[in-house]
C-alpha cells in the first residue's frame, strides 16, 4: 500500500475523533466578496468565466494525446434525480466540447465512515482531476493531500466559498452558489409577502456549511426585520427527521410557516403538511424536487429557491478545458440563483425550471 492510501486510511480511521474541528470551518470560509478583495485579478477573470458559462460552447483547440480521466465524488444514492442530473449535464457538455475524457464514478454514502474504498481507489491510481461534490472535514483532509502536491487536480462542486487555508495552494476551482446572497434574498421576499402577525417556526441543520451560510444567515436576517421566530429546533438534513419534528411542530401549537433550511427538510414539511390535509401552513424550498413545481400550484410550498444547477455541471467541463489549452481561468464561479415564487403560473415555473435544467430537464419533467 503506498503512502497515500496509508495518509487516507489513518486521516479516515481517526476523523470519528477530531469531528468537532469541523465546526470551525466557519471561521475559515470566505464569501465571493472577501475574496476578490484579498485576489483583485480573480474578479475579472470570474466575470470572463461566466460569459463562457451563458455562451454556447465552444470546442477545444488543442489536441490530447490521450482521454483525461476525471474521478467523480458522488454521495449517497447514486441513482437520485440530483446526482444522475449532474452527470447527464457534465457528459453532454464534454461532448459538445469536444474533449476526450473517462469518468469515473465513485460513491461515498455518507453513512458508513468505516467504508474507505472509495477514497482509497482514488488515492491508489490518481486520476487528472476530482470532481468533489460535498467538502466536509473527511473530505478536506483527503484533497488536501492532492494540492500539495498537484497529482491530480481538484474541482468543489456545489460550493463556491472558499477557505483561507488553502489560499497558497488553490483548487483547480471553486463551483457553486452564493448561499448567503440566497438566504438573504429569501429572508426580504418573506418579510415582503408575510403578514405582519404571521407565526414563524424554523428547522435548521446541525453545525455546518450550510447551517453557518444559509440557516443563520437566514434566522439573522429575519431578526433584523423584526420577524420574531416562535420555535426553532435541530435536524438532520435528512426527510424523514424533518417530517417527525414538523409533526411536533403542528402538534404542540398551529404555525403559518415553517422555514425550511435545506430541500430535504422542506420534503419533510410537506410531507407533514400532506398527511394533516393541512392547507394554512407553508413552507419554503430550495432547488427543485421531482414534485417541485406541484408544490408550488398547490401554495405548501410559498417560494422555492431555484438554483441554475446545470450551470455547475457546465463549469466543470469548461473549467477542464481552460486548462487543457493552458488558459488564464478563475479559482471561483459563483453560479445564479433566484426566487420561484408561488403565484406564478405553470407555464412560468416550467419555464424557469428548463433555464436552471437546460441540459437535464427531462429527469425533472418525468
Amino acid at each position: 500500500m503506498g503512502r497515500l492510501c496509508i495518509f487516507v486510511v489513518l486521516m479516515l480511521l481517526g476523523c470519528t475523533a477530531l469531528t468537532a474541528r469541523a465546526a470551525n470551518m466557519a471561521l475559515d470560509l470566505m464569501d465571493s466578496h472577501d475574496y476578490y478583495q484579498a485576489i483583485p485579478r480573480q474578479g475579472p477573470l470570474s466575470e470572463q468565466f461566466t460569459t463562457i458559462i451563458n455562451s454556447p460552447p465552444n470546442p477545444i483547440r488543442v489536441a490530447q494525446k490521450r482521454a483525461v480521466r476525471i474521478a467523480l465524488m458522488l454521495f449517497g444514492d447514486e441513482n437520485t434525480i440530483e446526482n444522475k442530473s449532474l452527470q447527464m449535464a457534465l457528459r453532454k457538455r464534454m461532448r459538445e466540447l469536444g474533449i476526450d475524457y473517462r469518468l469515473d464514478i465513485y460513491l461515498d454514502d455518507a453513512n458508513d465512515n468505516s467504508d474507505l474504498s472509495a477514497y482509497l481507489k482514488i488515492a491508489s491510481t490518481p486520476p487528472d482531476y476530482i470532481v468533489m461534490t460535498k467538502l466536509g472535514f473527511v473530505q478536506r483532509r483527503f484533497l488536501e493531500h492532492f494540492l500539495r502536491t498537484s497529482k491530480a487536480k481538484v474541482i468543489l462542486y456545489d460550493f463556491a466559498t472558499p477557505l483561507r487555508h488553502w489560499m497558497n495552494h488553490p483548487p483547480l476551482m471553486y463551483i457553486g452558489f452564493d448561499q448567503k446572497k440566497a438566504a438573504k434574498m429569501l429572508a426580504s421576499y418573506l418579510d415582503r409577502q408575510l403578514p405582519s402577525d404571521t407565526t414563524i417556526s424554523a428547522l435548521v441543520l446541525p453545525q455546518g456549511y450550510l447551517s453557518y451560510t444559509r440557516c443563520d444567515l437566514f434566522l439573522d436576517e429575519m431578526l433584523k426585520y423584526k420577524r420574531r421566530i416562535s420555535r426553532v429546533r435541530v435536524v438532520a438534513d435528512d426527510k424523514k427527521h424533518a417530517y417527525e419534528a414538523a409533526r411536533v411542530f403542528l402538534n404542540e401549537s398551529p404555525t403559518d410557516f415553517i422555514f425550511s433550511c435545506s430541500q430535504n427538510i422542506s420534503e419533510g414539511v410537506v410531507a407533514a403538511l400532506e398527511e394533516r390535509s393541512i392547507k394554512d401552513t407553508q413552507t419554503n424550498a430550495w432547488g427543485l424536487s421531482s414534485n417541485g413545481i406541484a408544490d408550488l400550484l398547490n401554495h405548501k410550498v410559498r417560494v422555492n429557491v431555484l438554483f441554475m444547477q446545470d450551470n455547475l455541471s457546465i463549469a466543470v467541463a469548461e473549467a477542464i478545458k481552460l486548462d487543457l489549452e493552458g488558459k488564464n481561468m478563475p479559482n471561483l464561479y459563483v453560479a445564479h440563483s433566484t426566487l420561484m415564487p408561488a403565484e406564478l403560473d405553470s407555464d412560468s415555473l416550467r419555464l424557469m425550471v428548463q433555464q436552471a435544467y437546460q441540459y437535464s430537464v427531462e429527469l425533472w419533467q418525468q
